[in-house]
């Protein structure tokens, strides 16, 4: 018997909790190793060496695009990138259904395509905006990364649609991606496109990926609080971002709800809680603004015990088995 990564972290969450005595915790290590072993570590640099490979291999077609692009001609620019598209594709095609090298191959497809298409809006000048090349590159993709259900592929898709996201709502050039951080109604949109996502994973995690990890769900949980907290922060400052308190209140409320009842996950609240010290703090900052000296040392002792407070709260989750299942 072979214990996964989520079973031995549950053992030692039990065993530290004072649930499974020292004899106990043998006899399940007599069943199966609890520590990695040498089919583990394999286990891990087969996945590591594939991805980082496929992602080396697109890499270095973009920059042989990037060194050579005066010197071939476009159609030789076209075969080379569709030539890295098709080979992703047949590497998929060959490989095992669900194995490394198939999603590792659909990973490469993603990149590829994403060069064919800067490819091809450098070679045909349309004047279409860049957020539209990222949107296409989005939506192009996600066949591959649906037929993957590769939590690396669905990754580069959430950062090429909040990308996307980003520049569409960006006014000035200068400024690039963050110009939409200046504004509540695109922080409000890129929280909320995280938030879809985050709810797609949620509700049909086992279908979107191979393995029950939670690591996507995490990862748009970060794009839905990371913006409601800075509109938050600004809330307390700027008249025009004061709804911006509101949908964090909204959100933090339902969150911890959810995670906290529902599917416990640490993760998850340590996430809510912290963002929660940084809009209090925020507030605590506006409201001793006139007070230098309060200002100074009551916003240190606030964060100092607020920290604690939740640092405390979140290690007895943690040992009493409230990790979150799929860690």
């Amino acid at each position: 018997m072979n214990w996964t990564f989520e079973q031995r972290a549950q053992l030692f969450h039990l065993a530290e909790a004072g649930v499974l005595a020292q004899e106990q915790l043998e006899r399940a290590g007599g069943h199966g190793a609890l520590h990695p072993g040498p089919r583990d570590w394999r286990w891990m640099l087969d996945r590591l060496l594939a991805f980082g490979g496929a992602l080396l291999l697109g890499a270095g077609v973009v920059f042989f695009f990037a060194y050579n692009w005066d010197a071939l001609h476009r159609f030789a620019k076209f075969g080379l990138a569709a030539a890295a598209l098709l080979g992703c594709g047949l590497a998929a095609l060959w490989a095992p259904p669900r194995g490394v090298l198939f999603r590792a191959a659909l990973f490469g497809a993603c990149i590829a395509t994403g060069a064919l298409l800067a490819l091809i809006g450098q070679s045909y000048q349309t004047g279409a905006d860049v957020w539209e090349l990222f949107a296409a590159w989005a939506a192009l993709m996600l066949p591959f990364v649906l037929l993957s259900r590769s939590s690396a592929n669905w990754a580069l898709w959430l950062a090429v649609a909040n990308m996307a996201l980003l520049r569409a709502l960006s006014q000035s050039a200068l400024w690039w991606y963050f110009d939409a951080l200046f504004h509540l109604y695109s922080l409000l949109l890129v929280a909320g496109l995280n938030l879809a996502v985050l709810l797609a994973f949620e509700l049909l995690g086992r279908c979107l990926l191979c393995d029950a990890r939670r690591w996507m769900a995490r990862l748009a949980a970060i794009g839905v609080v990371v913006p409601l907290c800075v509109a938050a922060v600004a809330g307390w400052f700027e008249p025009g971002f004061r709804q911006g308190l509101t949908a964090f209140a909204l959100a933090a409320t339902a969150g911890g709800l959810v995670y906290g009842l529902w599917r416990r996950d640490v993760a998850m609240l340590a996430l809510l809680s912290y963002a929660a010290i940084a809009v209090l703090t925020a507030g605590l900052a506006r409201l001793l603004d006139a007070h230098d000296f309060l200002a100074l040392n009551g916003l240190g002792l606030f964060v100092i015990l607020a920290s604690s407070a939740a640092g405390w709260w979140l290690t007895r989750l943690h040992r009493a088995g409230g990790g979150g299942s799929g860690s």
